[in-house]
């Protein structure tokens, strides 16, 4: 095992490891969650997390009641290259309901899916997943979970956009159960859940403020990428002003590039060059707000590589711990496990009992670490 590589990957690459070997073929039971949690000793969240990336990623899938089975993906190429949805084995009484996701950070989009995907099994829902990284995807995952049928569709919409696809607002119209997460729309009458994005820069003012941070740093995406974005940013800036301080001039601050989500899932070990600039620039400070957790990540590296170790870092969503990295003193927890069985109860409730449209909206909170 590679001691530097998360201890989630680490047990990613055992399990790819076994099915390219033919030591688990295709539909073989792969060992409970516990199991694997036993063997490389680590929590149960840890293992979940490892074996949901691989559901993903299509190296695994789930049959509820029954266990995690390894995915035939000759069979999976065979149906895709047809153009054709798969039959899935379902009884005609069965419900089941989409969930949309764009690329975002790892850990926090993993406690998404797995609080949907765990209210839905406890419902006795089944639940199928599609990841995009743009509007036409978007727009072509609708078109296939209605093609199949699915019930009800949980969306997070696409980022990177202001409005919401035209697609998602005639299901709305269409009074097609949908509920939106982290974004709700304000004309609209629909079921949504999403977290206060405006108190996050002001719990991470406070807490710096309060640890006596005299020069901060602020790591982020482009502000126009998701309202949420925007929001924490702002509520930032407006938290330092609350509190007598001038907010951050623009060499404080740096928009870091949104391609590296995708970028992190195939080589976490490379530092954006803008972040290394960044801290070399600006050597004087004492504390860096990220905006969420992979950018943590990414500076928590570069400062233990430039000698940076005093630097307090702080971030949205909880991170994880890397070997060889500053790691966040405390973490605003938005509640994505919470967030996504929400969704589920919501949607359930829109199909079995046609409940009116309602939005529910999460408080975040402040988890220190150290």
């Amino acid at each position: 095992m590679n001691a530097k590589k998360p201890l989630y990957s680490q047990i990613q690459d055992y399990i790819i490891a076994q099915i390219e070997r033919g030591l688990w073929p295709p539909h073989y039971q792969i060992p409970p969650e516990r199991e694997i949690a036993d063997q490389f000793q680590v929590s149960r969240i840890t293992a979940k997390h490892a074996m949901l990336g691989l559901v993903n990623d299509g190296y695994l899938y789930r049959h509820r009641g029954k266990g995690t089975f390894v995915t035939d993906r000759n069979q999976s190429a065979s149906l895709a290259d047809t153009h054709q949805p798969p039959r899935l084995p379902l009884q005609q009484s069965a419900r089941m309901i989409g969930f949309i996701m764009p690329w975002m950070e790892s850990h926090y989009s993993s406690m998404l899916i797995s609080g949907v995907e765990s209210a839905l099994t406890e419902l006795s829902y089944h639940f199928v997943f599609k990841r995009i990284s743009n509007r036409e995807e978007e727009s072509r995952a609708i078109r296939d979970f209605l093609s199949l049928p699915v019930d009800g569709i949980i969306i997070v919409a696409s980022q990177g956009e202001q409005h919401f696809n035209d697609d998602i607002v005639r299901l709305v119209l269409n009074k097609h159960p949908v509920v939106l997460v982290e974004r709700t729309m304000r004309d609209i009458r629909t079921n949504g859940v999403f977290c206060n994005t405006k108190e996050i820069g002001t719990l991470m003012v406070d807490y710096l403020i309060g640890r006596k941070a005299q020069a901060i740093g602020l790591v982020t995406y482009p502000p126009l990428y998701t309202i949420g974005v925007s929001d924490r940013v702002n509520g930032f800036q407006n938290a330092l002003v609350q509190k007598g301080k001038e907010p951050l001039p623009p060499r404080r601050i740096l928009s870091v590039s949104t391609s590296i989500l995708e970028q992190s899932d195939k080589d976490g070990d490379e530092l954006p060059p803008e972040i290394i600039d960044f801290l070399e620039n600006n050597r004087d400070l004492d504390a860096i707000a990220a905006v969420d957790a992979l950018l943590a990540r990414y500076i928590g590296k570069a400062c233990a590589k430039l000698g940076l170790k005093h630097i307090r870092i702080i971030c949205c969503d909880q991170p994880l711990l890397y070997p060889d990295c500053v790691s966040p003193a405390a973490y605003v927890d938005q509640s994505p496990f919470g967030m996504g069985t929400i969704a589920a109860q919501m949607m359930v409730d829109s199909i079995a009992n046609g409940t009116e449209p309602r939005k529910q909206m999460i408080t975040p909170r402040l988890v220190e670490l150290s």
